[in-house]
């Protein structure tokens, strides 16, 4: 077997506290829950997310993310997420607002590019200066120098004329994707929407990966453009089944809706959260308590269905 192969909590124990961190998967498809709680567990401080928040609430709520530079915090239909809302509110987190096109830019990095030309933002208080929170944000950063000194920089371009904009790109310390399958060098198969998990596999220092399951490389290689990263790519890997409950993981699970509007009732205070939180992260100890808590009839109802790649639900009909 792969020296990469690694349990989870030695995987998460190389995420240091200040660290930038891409946290994969869009919205609630794939995202790497199973990661999230165990940060969580080991007391990480002063992360800085990237991208989109929307499911990582809980660590925004547990004090591990304390930087936020992208776009998007909401929960979709479920509303707004209740941790990020309140420390935001409450001066606890910072959030640097990128246009929703510039903050896929600025995984441009992944190309060697330490900026990128992007008008998308323009016409907005998005490009004011004057609400520009990197210098903060900066201040607990482990890597300093990744942080950009200003967030966008107005340039007259010598190519065709007329103002031009630039957007720095970055680089993330560590990107932590949750994938369908990943061979036992790393080739990952992902099912359904990639987002930007690719490049920020690209741009990243380290790579870790969770996977609903390890397959041989060869397996993966008898049909290689089904494959989005390559095994080059990835530093540490991590068989997690379930790994990214209560998203959803197409071809495998559906979202669990129900855990989802308990959680955001139940983390509407700080008090109720820490309860939450209690409850399912810290008094089951690791992923597989986790799993025993749901239990297996509840997994069992959300398993796809071969040939659709989800789960039906008969109730939304009615």
């Amino acid at each position: 077997m792969s020296d990469k192969i690694v349990s989870l909590e030695e995987a998460v124990r190389e995420i240091q506290n200040g660290d930038i961190v891409f946290i994969g998967g869009v919205l609630d498809s794939r995202v790497p829950m199973a990661a999230i709680y165990e940060m969580i567990r080991q007391g990480k401080k002063d992360l800085i997310g990237l991208s989109i928040l929307a499911l990582e609430d809980p660590a925004v709520g547990a004090g591990c993310i304390s930087a936020f530079i992208g776009c998007y915090a909401w929960l979709g239909a479920f509303g707004k997420a209740p941790c990020i809302a309140r420390k935001y509110e409450n001066g606890e987190l910072i959030i640097e607002d990128l246009g929703h096109n510039d903050s896929l830019l600025i995984y441009m990095s992944a190309f060697g590019l330490s900026s990128v030309a992007s008008n998308y933002s323009i016409g907005s208080d998005l490009l004011n200066l004057k609400y520009s929170k990197l210098d903060k944000i900066r201040e607990i950063a482990r890597n300093k120098e990744k942080i950009p000194k200003v967030k966008y920089a107005k340039i007259e371009d010598p190519f065709f004329g007329g103002e031009r904009v630039l957007l720095p790109t970055i680089k993330p310390d560590v990107a932590v994707i949750h994938v369908q399958q990943v061979g036992t060098e790393g080739t990952c198969r992902i099912f359904g929407v990639e987002g930007v998990d690719t490049l920020a596999a690209f741009a990243a220092d380290k790579v870790i990966v969770t996977a609903e399951e390890i397959v041989p490389e060869d397996y993966l290689r008898e049909d290689p453009n089904r494959n989005s990263i390559p095994c080059t790519q990835v530093d540490m890997i991590v068989e997690v089944p379930w790994g990214a409950h209560p998203s959803v993981v197409s071809h495998y699970y559906d979202l669990d809706i129900e855990f989802i509007i308990d959680y955001v009732k139940r983390a509407s205070t700080q008090e109720d959260f820490e309860e939450w939180l209690e409850e399912w992260v810290f008094s089951v100890e690791n992923h597989e308590g986790y799993l025993n808590k749901l239990g297996i009839e509840r997994l069992e109802s959300l398993r796809a269905v071969k040939g659709y790649g989800f789960r039906p639900r008969t109730w939304l009909r009615r």
